[in-house]
């Protein structure tokens, strides 16, 4: 009787994946272009500046406060109440931020600030935008990635603990022949 040589189906290494496929970046990409898409619908002053629709102003801070977040009385969201002039017109607006106060009385901030006063960024519409164009899938396919490879390391992490026990037993039938 002759053996063969080749190895069981049972002792091939399974084929190696990279971490993420083609199709899995692809998803990614799609669903963090998505969420960048229900940001912008559901908040309408991003939608604004987005748009066009916030000049560069050089806003002077008239009054801060900082109260707790609602539900979170270890976190802080502070107010700054903003002044600048239109021509002869002065405009007034209000910033909240999460945090401690980052500016005081009297400073003067420069920001992306709508007409009317309804819409106040501290980034310019580009960065917000490369932010969601690129900032968004990124970050979905690092938790993508992320997610892949736990379930990678769980998976050795199985067949290790049935390699150990496997082992076990043979050594037992073996001290015990």
């Amino acid at each position: 009787m002759t053996t063969d040589p080749a190895p069981a189906v049972e002792e091939h290494d399974p084929p190696h994946r990279p971490w993420l496929s083609p199709g899995d970046i692809a998803l990614g990409i799609g669903m963090g272009l998505v969420l960048a898409v229900v940001l912008v619908a559901l908040v309408p002053g991003t939608r604004t500046h987005l748009f066009g629709g916030t000049e560069q102003t050089e806003t002077t801070v008239v009054a801060v406060s900082e109260r707790p977040r609602t539900g979170e009385d270890d976190r802080t969201v502070t107010s700054y109440e903003l002044r600048w002039s239109e021509g002869d017109d002065v405009r007034t607006a209000t910033f909240r931020r999460s945090g401690p106060p980052q500016r005081e009385v009297g400073d003067t901030w420069t920001l992306w600030v709508s007409p009317d006063g309804s819409s106040v960024e501290a980034s310019s519409p580009l960065a917000t935008w490369l932010w969601l164009g690129i900032g968004m899938p990124a970050f979905v396919l690092v938790i993508g990635a992320l997610v892949h490879w736990r379930g990678r390391v769980m998976a050795r992490s199985a067949v290790r603990e049935a390699d150990r026990i496997e082992a076990a037993r043979e050594r037992r039938r073996a001290s015990s022949s």
